[in-house]
C-alpha cells in the first residue's frame, strides 16, 4: 500500500540552477541558467497531457502547451518550438520575463498537489 502511495506523488519540479551570489555580484550575465537536455526532458515529463488543459486557457496568447511540451517529451525540440511560434511570435523573452507563475502555471493541475510544471523554463529551453 506505501509503494502505490510512493507512485503517486507527484515529481518534484526541477528549477533551473542559478551563478552563485559572489559570481553574479561580478557579472552582467543572466542569473538563471538555462535547462539542460536532460533537465528539460525530466520538468516535462511532469506534464499530465490534460484533455482539457487549463494552463492553456492561462497564457494570453493562448500557445498550446501541452503540445509543445509533448514535443519535448519526444525529443522533438525544434517542432516544440515551432509550436510555440505559432502563437508567440517571442518565446524566448517570453520565456524569461513572462509572469507564468501568475498566468499558466497557476492553473497547472500538477499545481493542485504539487509545484505546477515550469512551463516558462520549458518554453525558454525551446527557444534557445
Amino acid at each position: 500500500m506505501d509503494e502505490k502511495k510512493e507512485d503517486k506523488k507527484p515529481k518534484k519540479r526541477i528549477n533551473m540552477r542559478e551563478q552563485e551570489p559572489l559570481v553574479r555580484a561580478g557579472n552582467f550575465k543572466e542569473v538563471p541558467y538555462a535547462y539542460s537536455a536532460d533537465e528539460a526532458l525530466e520538468e516535462a515529463s511532469r506534464c499530465l497531457s490534460c484533455k482539457k488543459p487549463a494552463c492553456r486557457k492561462g497564457c494570453p496568447v493562448e500557445v498550446n502547451i501541452p503540445a509543445f511540451i509533448s514535443l519535448i517529451k519526444e525529443g522533438k525540440l525544434l517542432e516544440a518550438c515551432h509550436k510555440i511560434k505559432e502563437r508567440n511570435a517571442l518565446p524566448a523573452v517570453c520565456g524569461r520575463v513572462c509572469p507564468q507563475e501568475s498566468q499558466c502555471e497557476s492553473l497547472c493541475i500538477v499545481g493542485k498537489k504539487g509545484e505546477p510544471v515550469a512551463i516558462g523554463n520549458l518554453e525558454r529551453f525551446v527557444a534557445d
